[in-house]
């Protein structure tokens, strides 16, 4: 990633990390990590540098540290170097900064100061996560590309996609798609789940049994939810449509797509410095409360079925959550903020005030969860808030969910997935 263009930038990073950190006379050291092997193999997972190596050191190698001398306020960067014999079966790693084997002398010249891991010091995590919230215009641009390989993949779809297909057909297209157009990898595992398997938030191929996974034939006329996004960059793209397939949709299909879609759009309008973002989601909860009602599947007062926790049966995680070097990027909770055990907030991921150059994912969504629909605690814990006889023959049904990646600015948020369309109906 580093070149005369961007050095700039990674040398600006470093700077407000170091200020962050405010030290005296420690040397800080952030590691790449290392290749991890997969048991009873001779093979190794597919390597990800730690995010915090990465934004602050431009590189994806194996094996290599970034050192900060705080005494002399000078960085450093180490890496490998690959062996003649090593070179027979991989190609070379990219040769960053000195020799890693120079290290311990580095340090032994610092021996009388305090030495600290970055990835075991909260003090250090907290001050490069917290210059990681603002995305400079090295990230954005990444950040941009990314989500044009996920247009791709979703044009792909619109295309192409028909009942009679499997789930791993589809997941196979549009990650071809997400490749051609300039993806490194997918920013995480696919979800393409058809008809009743879109009510589970995080269903992915091979999650049921890796060795013989399973895989669903999509019917006419079912909702098939798709959440998947390009990687470039090191930097995620997260993106979830959900359309029905072969057929017009049902009335209740319609009617839940567009309470989804209001709470997105408010959400989405909402994306501007200062807004706090638990309040957006809550506000978000309320309108999807405000549609069950009308739907006739919940009973009583919207902030009362919000606070009880009711929502949460049919809106159980939060809006979204930062996005960046990691599809859940770091800095969701500042210091002095913790979760909270609330049905509907629990499972939040960011809760602090939205600032100029965050990118946030905008999820809202609507399940039938047949683990909570079925627990007969929940039933009579709900009884009178949850309309039982309307909202069991729905069980089955799945989920809806539409999600945008946003770049909150100093005017109107830019919705960097904002060219993927968002059909209904598809097929």
């Amino acid at each position: 990633m580093a070149s005369s263009d961007s050095d700039e930038l990674i040398e600006s990073r470093r700077q407000h990390v170091a200020d962050h950190w405010n030290l005296d006379s420690e040397v800080v050291l952030v590691r790449s990590g290392s290749l991890v092997p997969i048991a009873g193999s001779d093979l190794q997972y597919e390597f990800r540098p730690h995010p915090d190596f990465a934004y602050l050191a431009g590189y994806g190698v194996a094996d290599a540290v970034l050192a900060y001398d705080a005494k002399d306020q000078r960085w450093q960067l180490f890496g490998p170097r690959s062996t003649a014999d090593e070179m027979v079966w991989h190609q070379p790693a990219n040769e960053i900064g000195l020799p890693i084997t120079e290290l311990d002398e580095w340090l032994k010249k610092r021996e009388q100061q305090p030495l600290i891991e970055s990835h075991n010091d909260l003090k250090i995590e907290s001050g490069i996560a917290e210059t990681r919230l603002r995305k400079d215009e090295l990230e954005l641009s990444a950040l941009r590309f990314a989500a044009a390989t996920s247009e791709a993949g979703f044009s792909w779809v619109y295309d192409n996609v028909t009942a009679g297909m499997t789930e791993r057909e589809i997941q196979i297209g549009i990650e071809a798609e997400f490749f051609r157009a300039g993806a490194v990898r997918t920013a995480y595992p696919s979800i393409v789940a058809s008809g009743p398997n879109a009510a589970y938030l995080h269903y992915f191929y091979g999650q049921d049994d890796s060795l013989t996974p399973t895989t669903r034939t999509l019917e006419k006329g079912e909702l098939l939810l798709i959440d998947a996004g390009g990687e470039f960059g090191g930097y995620a793209s997260d993106v979830t449509r959900t359309m029905v397939v072969g057929a017009e949709p049902t009335d209740v299909q319609m009617f839940l797509w567009q309470v989804v879609q209001r709470a997105q759009e408010l959400a989405i309008d909402r994306c501007r410095p200062g807004q706090e973002w638990r309040e957006v989601h809550l506000d978000s909860a309320r309108v999807i409360c405000s549609g069950l009602i009308e739907l006739g599947l919940l009973r009583g007062e919207v902030d009362a079925l919000v606070a009880s926790g009711a929502v949460a049966l049919f809106y159980p995680h939060g809006l979204g959550h930062l996005i960046g070097l990691t599809v859940h990027d770091a800095g969701g909770y500042p210091p002095g903020r913790e979760p909270g055990s609330h049905p509907q907030s629990r499972y939040l991921r960011t809760d602090r005030p939205l600032e100029v150059g965050m990118i946030t994912s905008v999820e809202p969504g609507i399940y039938f969860i047949d683990s909570l629909l079925t627990d007969p605690v929940i039933r009579q814990q709900f009884a009178t808030e949850v309309v039982w006889e309307s909202v069991d023959p729905l069980r089955g049904f799945g989920g809806i969910r539409i999600e945008d990646d946003v770049h909150v600015t100093d005017g109107e948020p830019e919705v960097l997935s904002g060219a993927i369309e968002k059909p209904l109906r598809i097929g």
